[in-house]
């Protein structure tokens, strides 16, 4: 094996790249990356061209299943399409990193599950028992939703199953087998180095079934001795049961060192793409030493990274000790897969900082999507048309129905003024949102819309008052502007466009700035200074309710 000493970034000097990849959509550019690349990072050997190219995604079930795991996952699904549409074979697998120990007691689960800190969390109780363990109801939860986020079929795996089947024995057989190699490669970037005779596997302590707590003390003709000794995690602490042991590490009853692990992962799996949060970008991270570990000990070709940010819920990271945690099935009760494939699919490296008070933004940039690719948005700049559609064909999910001429933010007014079908269907017709064609869509999006105000949305949940509220103060010309309104509705029917225009005219007649005359509407008809938009809102009304509210002012 040639090696080299060269540590480029990958994404630098792309082989096969040219000058056209800028103008590429991200996922079609890391396809052509892996499809194109031809020596090993790391060593100069030569890449063998794979009959399927596999994808990895995975998720650690130590940790909560919430909508940032998604990032992974749709990220992997949008590489996969890349290739698949670049005419390769592809496969894509979802791994259940459950050999990660359990770190600290979840919210919501008892106090006394603190004797399993430092256990695997596939091999801990579920707290309710109606699952084999805490990590499958997890796992079966997170498992009946996730497929409703992809487009290609995803094979799942267990890291405890794998183990256990024997399916890694071989890499671990390698790895122990070379060490010092690794180790050699890991002290490189570390600051404290691994001591001599370290070895990258941990065995699970046959007396008390934990894993963060056994120590290996010598490694003697492929059995590894070990104690179980007290750990301390950050916050908690993992204690051991001191029972010394020996393990056989072809028997899966453990696992490998995180530096190691992906790496083997890789090898054996053929994965030629992962994804990685831009932590793993810098190049002492896991993910370039196991690409150095893959290639040196392994002789297999690291995967080629897709490194994006983290999703953040209002700048902060989510947390179920901060409940602000939102999971896949929560996301589904407000907005569809297609929405959140499109928050992710978006530029890679740009922070991601989800409000629930933007979820009628995204609904518009979705339906904004469709309408350009189906010629009712035109677009000058080609190259920005080009990058619209396959930002769509990479977030969209079968059939593309054209967007109803109904925002979010609309049905969400709708929603909080209508107690019935009927009611909605009438207060629809008056501002011309109605299409009976569309009548099982457009309840869905009322739907969806009344979840969010319910749940997320509480600020855009308005009381319509019944008589002018006290203590409001309202100028001369204020006054006028919402007379002149109020003998505007009685005289005509108006439509939504033409009553817009109509509170300019009456502005620019009374000497009034438009942002004081809407200012003057809200405060009388809903005791705030800002509102829904003004004119759809007075015709759901009806001038029964407005015109003597105005007229009072």
């Amino acid at each position: 094996m040639a090696k080299k000493e060269a540590h480029a970034h990958p994404n630098n000097g792309r082989n096969g790249a040219d000058e056209h990849a800028n103008e590429l959509f991200w996922a079609d550019k890391i396809a052509r990356q892996i499809l194109t690349r031809e020596k090993f990072h790391y060593t100069d050997d030569r890449i063998k061209k794979p009959d399927e190219y596999v994808v990895k995604t995975s998720a650690s079930l130590s940790g909560v299943l919430h909508i940032g795991r998604l990032s992974d996952t749709i990220r992997g699904d949008s590489a996969v399409t890349a290739l698949k549409d670049a005419g390769a074979k592809t496969k894509f697998i979802w791994v259940a990193e459950n050999m990660d120990p359990l770190r600290k007691v979840p919210a919501g689960v008892p106090d006394d599950f603190g004797k399993y800190i430092g256990m695997p969390v596939t091999d801990i109780p579920d707290p309710e028992g109606s699952y084999e363990s805490y990590a499958e109801r997890h796992m079966e939860e997170y498992f009946k939703v996730v497929d409703q986020f992809v487009v290609n079929r995803m094979e799942k795996l267990s890291m405890r199953r794998e183990y256990r089947k024997g399916t890694f024995t071989p890499y671990i057989r390698k790895l122990i087998g070379r060490a010092e190699e690794v180790r050699e490669i890991q002290n490189k970037y570390r600051t404290h180095p691994l001591r001599k005779g370290w070895i990258p596997w941990t065995p699970v302590c046959e007396a008390c079934g934990k894993i963060v707590t056994t120590k290996v003390t010598d490694v003697v003709d492929g059995k590894v001795a070990y104690r179980c000794q007290d750990y301390e995690f950050e916050t908690t602490t993992a204690k051991g049961c001191g029972h010394k042991g020996e393990d056989d590490p072809s028997k899966g009853n453990g696992k490998l060192a995180w530096k190691s692990e992906w790496a083997a992962q890789w090898a054996c799996w053929d994965v030629c793409c992962e994804g990685a949060g831009k932590e793993y970008q810098v190049p002492n991270s896991a993910f370039w030493i196991n690409g150095e570990i893959a290639e040196k000990i392994l002789e297999y070709p690291m995967a080629v990274p897709v490194f994006y940010e983290h999703l953040f819920i209002d700048g902060v990271k989510m947390s179920a000790s901060l409940g602000n945690v939102v999971y896949p099935k929560d996301w589904l009760e407000v907005a569809s897969p297609e929405l959140l494939r499109l928050l992710y699919n978006k530029r890679l490296m740009t922070t991601r900082s989800f409000s629930w008070k933007d979820l009628p933004a995204l609904y518009h940039e979705y339906d904004q999507l469709i309408r350009i690719h189906k010629g009712m948005v035109a677009l000058t700049n080609e190259k920005e048309k080009s990058h619209c559609e396959r930002l769509l064909g990479m977030s969209k999910m079968g059939r593309l129905d054209a967007p109803l001429d109904l925002s979010f933010s609309h049905a969400a007014l709708v929603a909080q003024l209508s107690p019935d079908e009927d009611t909605a269907i009438s207060l629809l017709k008056k501002t011309d949102h109605w299409d009976e064609k569309h009548r099982s869509q457009i309840f869905g999006v009322l739907s969806k819309a009344r979840t969010w105000l319910e749940k997320y949305a509480s600020d855009q949940r308005y009381v319509v008052q019944d008589t002018v509220p006290e203590g409001i103060r309202l100028g001369e010309k204020q006054r006028k502007a919402l007379h002149d309104v109020a003998d505007a509705l009685e005289k005509r029917d108006w439509k939504e466009k033409d009553l817009f225009n109509e509170f300019y005219a009456i502005c620019e007649r009374n000497g009034i700035k438009n942002t004081e005359f809407f200012r003057a509407a809200y405060q009388v008809l809903l005791d705030r200074e800002r509102g829904p938009k003004l004119a759809p809102f007075l015709l759901m009304l009806g001038r029964e309710k407005v015109v003597p509210l105005f007229r009072a002012a």
